[in-house]
């Protein structure tokens, strides 16, 4: 009786309130001072998963005024991690190309696997308007690990982007995923004549890896 007593307290009790530090910091996220919002942002990060009720505000401040502190909110929610997944993936769907590319420059600090996660990043990479989106949108898969949700299809799809980084930045993580990307091999063989010295050295590693792995 005893242990299913403490059990059932413990899974009615409300979530614990975020340590204090993290509420003053989180407050300074609001500053009218650059300086401070920025200074409160990475000391958030060095708190990594511990300041995960900052995560909400700050996603806010990926669109920050000044570029400085959106760059320093950005690297605190990819030390933050996994806690911050859900904010960065609805920061996707934001209005200003520079706060998507944001959230995806994040997200590249760790490996989100989540299905909702990499969705949203193949979507990002087969649907956004912007170019820089879409080339950060690749880098980050090259880093999930894991194949499926049409991951390796819109990869495959990028070689054919408009913009060379993004053609670029799609072999280089085909590469990275070795045998599993066999069905890319006949799209990154044309590359390989590609004009950009860039695109034909990441196509032909990408080729290597692909004809290599068992």
């Amino acid at each position: 009786m005893f242990p299913s007593f403490i059990l059932t307290v413990a899974l009615a009790a409300p979530p614990a309130a975020p340590p204090p530090d993290v509420t003053a910091l989180t407050q300074k996220l609001t500053s009218t001072n650059a300086i401070t919002r920025s200074r409160a942002a990475l000391a958030l990060g060095a708190l990594r998963d511990g300041a995960a009720a900052a995560v909400p505000a700050l996603v806010q401040l990926l669109a920050d005024r000044d570029p400085f502190v959106a760059r320093d909110a950005a690297e605190a929610l990819g030390r933050i991690g996994r806690p911050a997944v859900s904010g960065l993936r609805a920061a996707l769907a934001h209005g200003a190309p520079r706060v998507r590319v944001r959230a995806l420059m994040a997200l590249s600090q760790f490996r989100p696997k989540d299905r909702a996660t990499v969705v949203a990043l193949s979507r990002a990479l087969s649907e956004d308007d912007d170019p820089e989106v879409r080339r950060w949108a690749a880098l980050v898969l090259d880093r999930v690990g894991l194949t499926g949700e049409g991951l390796i299809a819109n990869l495959t799809a990028a070689l054919s982007d408009d913009d060379t980084s993004v053609r670029l930045s799609a072999a280089v993580a085909l590469g990275k995923y070795g045998a599993e990307a066999k069905a890319a091999a006949a799209r990154l063989a044309p590359l390989v004549k590609s004009d950009d010295p860039a695109v034909r050295t990441a196509a032909a590693a990408a080729l290597k890896k692909i004809a290599g792995t068992k």
